[in-house]
């Protein structure tokens, strides 16, 4: 049948995603801290160019989303789904474009994992993420921007039939990203073409990774060409060059023989082809491959430990969450970005399809023997000449006009182009029919209402083009507290702390808002005049409870013991569920020794806790210390202590941890 592709609302167990917050987050206070120049062990030159450390980038000035629940009620989510009677994908496009589903229909299941439920988890660069299906990863390290925010939508029409396109314009390096979704008629394999746009006459350096989610069934085994792999080792995420599969360990291309979460590479520099399948033990599975541009592959899995298993759930309900990522991308390792030429556009198409392969060979013992044997199924099933020519089709295709627009992604892109005063992409329109704010008015160098200059935007700007038109608008009329608050915001960011501490006491000065006593507290070494500000920023209207949570996290490193105490007492019963605010309280109670409070509060199912993140692990330790030492009228000793854990191991609901925790070791 001919296909079709259309806008549908499906119901599905869905948690509340609130908006970002309106706090700019700056390096120093993100999740990943910088891993500094962890060393890199056998990499070529090739696996190293253009590498980076996690932790070291900013994410303004995106903001991060961080008000999220695990209430998974029944709602409607909206999808656009392509469907031709063989294929049925579906596609979210308020959260990213993430392809929910690929399902084959003469094989009545999912290629993919398909997640039964809507749950953000506090993984992503901005924060919530979630789990399942395939998400397009760029333009920065991470799990992309737009995980849970809206972006384009739109079908194209071609002579060879409907194409459903994705994009949007990506904010910290300014350039934009596509994906172009094609279904042939009565074909059985989806087709992607990609494409990265550098509208700016200055080279830039980006990212780019598709991950792919596949459930982690029994006897899974993942093949891609390899002579060796490189592992990426946490906690510190360097690379390392291991043979693979690795004599030395439990055959690591079985997803299943990893106790901790990994990252495993597949490196064969000299194939003439790569790809990446998951089998499971009939030799049935998904395969992935793609035209010459994309040089990486490898597989994620959160591993069989308790805290991964626990991880895969969270992210899901209990028992649907197991499922493993194979994912390809523009550079060797997830560890380097590669360089946009300016003025240029990057290409690439990418064929997902269903794959069987005899299942002796896809499980021998000799991993090539199952390499050489995936191979030659993929070749059958994806000729290479064949994906040539629908690259070459869809390059020319990529270019074309929407026909029909379907979702709206955000204003960025429409701004920048005029701001910019060129165009970012043929074929792609960044129109919006939201109502215009102050960022339109001053890239369109439109006076702003007192009210406005004096208010707290709803977003910040950090970059070249943006500072230049904030300093122009400001010359051309009065300057006001927004334009000092914005600048200050900036120069914060890219280090300048004296330059920003010089705009942010203009901007008090031109009429003082929440924001600009926050950044005013935020560039003084002095813990109690950084307490003033905090003060009278909390004392302004309209001050968000992200704003308590930091005063709060603050009183703790600081030692402000009677400071928090007041501050806590003071809050609103509302802002008291906030769950950093009662982690914080937990941390109080462990401190005070308050064994009955502490207890309680470690019953809370957070849902924002950080991938890896160990202070639960931390309080449940210490709540045991103190019954022990409670009961025994003296402290424990290291094996009393050893005991009370086996006895009391780490419950479920606090246990984010990443790697495999030593044997009954307490922290």
């Amino acid at each position: 049948m001919k296909t079709r592709i259309t806008p549908i609302h499906r119901s599905m167990p869905m948690s509340n995603l609130g908006p970002p917050s309106a706090l700019p987050r700056f390096r120093w206070q993100q999740p990943i801290r910088s891993t500094g120049t962890p060393p890199n062990v056998g990499l070529t030159d090739e696996e190293s160019r253009n590498g980076f450390h996690w932790g070291d980038d900013s994410v303004l000035p995106y903001g991060v989303y961080e008000d999220y629940d695990r209430a998974q009620n029944a709602k409607a989510m909206a999808q656009v789904v392509l469907d031709n009677g063989r294929l049925r994908v579906s596609i979210a496009p308020q959260f990213g474009g993430r392809l929910l589903e690929l399902r084959d229909v003469a094989l009545d299941r999912d290629l993919v994992f398909a997640n039964p439920v809507f749950q953000p988890a506090n993984l992503g660069a901005l924060n919530a993420w979630f789990s399942g299906g395939v998400e397009w990863n760029g333009l920065i390290p991470g799990h992309t921007p737009n995980t849970v925010s809206p972006v384009f939508c739109g079908i194209v029409e071609t002579e060879r039939g409907s194409i459903l396109r994705l994009y949007e314009f990506d904010r910290v390096v300014e350039a934009a990203w596509q994906i172009d979704l094609f279904l042939p008629t009565g074909d059985d394999r989806l087709f992607v073409h990609g494409r990265i746009i550098n509208p700016s006459p200055v080279q830039k350096q980006a990212y780019w990774w598709t991950n792919i989610a596949v459930s982690a069934v029994p006897g899974l085994r993942v093949v891609s060409p390899a002579d060796y792999g490189i592992e990426h080792v946490l906690p510190d995420n360097h690379l390392e060059r291991l043979p693979f599969p690795d004599p030395a360990r439990p055959e690591g291309s079985y997803p299943h023989n990893w106790a901790g979460a990994t990252s495993v590479f597949f490196r064969k520099p000299d194939a003439t082809r790569l790809y990446v399948a998951a089998l499971d033990a009939e030799g049935v599975g998904l395969v992935q491959t793609a035209t010459a541009a994309m040089r990486g592959r490898k597989f994620f899995y959160f591993g069989t430990a308790p805290g991964g298993q626990h991880w895969m759930n969270y992210l899901s309900q209990p028992g649907s969450g197991d499922y493993i990522e194979i994912q390809s991308g523009i550079t060797p390792t997830q560890n380097q970005r590669f360089e946009l030429p300016p003025l240029s556009e990057l290409h690439w198409t990418e064929a997902f399809a269903a794959l069987r392969v005899d299942p002796a060979r896809a499980h021998a013992s000799d991993y090539q023997i199952a390499e050489v044997a995936v191979g030659a199924e993929v070749d059958l099933r994806i000729a290479p000449a064949e994906l040539d020519e629908i690259d070459a089709f869809m390059a020319a295709a990529s270019q074309l006009p929407i026909t029909t627009m379907l979702h709206e992604g955000s204003p960025w892109g429409g701004r920048h182009e005029r701001l910019s005063g060129r165009r970012i992409g043929m074929g792609l329109d960044f129109g919006v029919s939201a109502a215009r704010d102050v960022w339109d008015d001053i890239a369109d160098q439109i006076r702003l209402r007192p009210e406005d200059l004096a208010a707290v935007p709803a977003d910040f700007v950090t970059s070249d083009i943006w500072l230049s038109a904030i300093a122009l608008h400001g010359s051309q009329h009065a300057p006001g507290a927004l334009h000092r608050l914005a600048l200050g915001i900036a120069q914060l960011d890219r280090g300048d702390r004296d330059g920003a501490r010089n705009l942010f006491d203009q901007a008090l000065a031109l009429g003082a808002n929440w924001l600009s006593f926050r950044q005013r507290a935020l560039v003084t070494d002095a813990v109690d005049e950084a307490m003033m500000y905090y003060r009278a920023a909390w004392s302004q209207p309209s001050a968000p409870v992200e704003l308590a949570v930091e005063i709060v996290q603050f009183s703790i490193q600081n030692g402000r013991d009677e400071d928090l105490a007041a501050f806590l007492s003071s809050l609103p019963e509302a802002f008291l569920g906030n769950e950093r605010i009662i982690l914080a309280r937990a941390e109080i109670a462990a401190r005070m020794g308050d064994i009955a409070l502490l207890s309680k509060l470690l019953e809370t199912r957070f849902a924002t806790i950080r991938e890896g993140e160990s202070t639960l692990e931390f309080l449940w330790t210490e709540l045991q210390r103190q019954q022990q030492t409670a009961a025994l009228g003296r402290a424990p000793s290291s094996d009393e202590m050893r005991g009370a854990l086996e006895g009391a191991p780490l419950p479920p609901h606090l246990d984010f941890r990443m790697l495999v925790p030593e044997p009954s070791a307490p922290r």
